[in-house]
């Protein structure tokens, strides 16, 4: 599987500060695969079905631009981001605050969430 950007796109999109704590081009790589993986999930793997050049230029940037700022959020928080929910520790029990947001229900970073949303791939019915 390829992945949707390359490290010269992900230079492009990210800051300077953002790329540089992404690390070396090998783990570049590997996130921008995971963050086409988590794309491919959003999207109900329509990308795929249908292949990457047959989306419009448009919808081709828009996911471009979501797997650079998917990528950066799971060097992060890793791929799930999820972390602990809730734990107990004998009579004591913690629950975290749920998530809110539609981009953090499925695991997306704000940013990946508006960009596959503008392009229209996330709808259940096209």
């Amino acid at each position: 599987m390829t992945s949707y950007a390359d490290v010269e796109h992900l230079h492009a999109v990210l800051s300077d500060e953002e790329f540089a704590q992404m690390g070396e081009a090998k783990n570049c790589e590997r996130l921008l695969h995971l963050a086409s993986v988590k794309i491919d999930e959003a999207t109900f793997n329509r990308i795929r079905g249908i292949g990457f050049d047959n989306l419009t230029p448009f919808q081709q940037e828009c996911v471009r631009e979501a797997c650079c700022y998917q990528a950066l959020k799971i060097s992060e928080d890793g791929f799930d981001g999820d972390g602990v929910q809730s734990y107990s520790v004998g009579d004591i029990s913690i629950t975290a605050k749920q998530k809110e947001t539609p981009a953090q229900r499925q695991g997306l970073s704000e940013l990946a969430y508006t960009m596959l949303e503008q392009s229209g791939l996330m709808q259940r019915v096209i």
